[in-house]
């Protein structure tokens, strides 16, 4: 019988140091699984800020964009007025010409017929 004690002794030893084993084996994927997870979420937010830095310049580029659209149309519009500008005086300086011409045939005709 004190065999049987022994033996049963020895496998209940046994198995404990088993169990402590697979407990510390446990802790240890335990400890790797959560470092995963740590990691994870770490390469999750640093995706989202990138995410979101990708975003602001893209939006900085798009406003960007549209000032110098805006600019541009101002600058067009500012282009067409002086040349409308121009277009105004040449046709009145065209128009005084005939004018002037017109006057001067007159008065040609005026000290001829006199």
């Amino acid at each position: 019988m004190k065999k049987f004690y022994l033996g049963l002794f020895a496998v209940l030893f046994a198995f404990n140091a088993n169990a402590f084993d697979l407990a510390g084996a446990a802790r240890q994927v335990s400890e790797s699984a959560d470092k995963t997870a740590q990691s994870i979420e770490a390469k999750k937010a640093a995706n989202a800020q990138a995410k979101a830095d990708r975003e602001a310049a893209a939006e900085a580029r798009k406003a960007e964009l549209k000032q110098k659209i805006e600019d541009k149309k101002a600058e067009m519009k500012a282009k067409a007025e002086e040349q409308k500008a121009a277009d105004a005086t040449k046709k009145a300086e065209q128009e005084k010409a005939v004018e002037d011409a017109k006057n001067s045939l007159k008065n040609l005709k005026n000290s001829f017929s006199k």
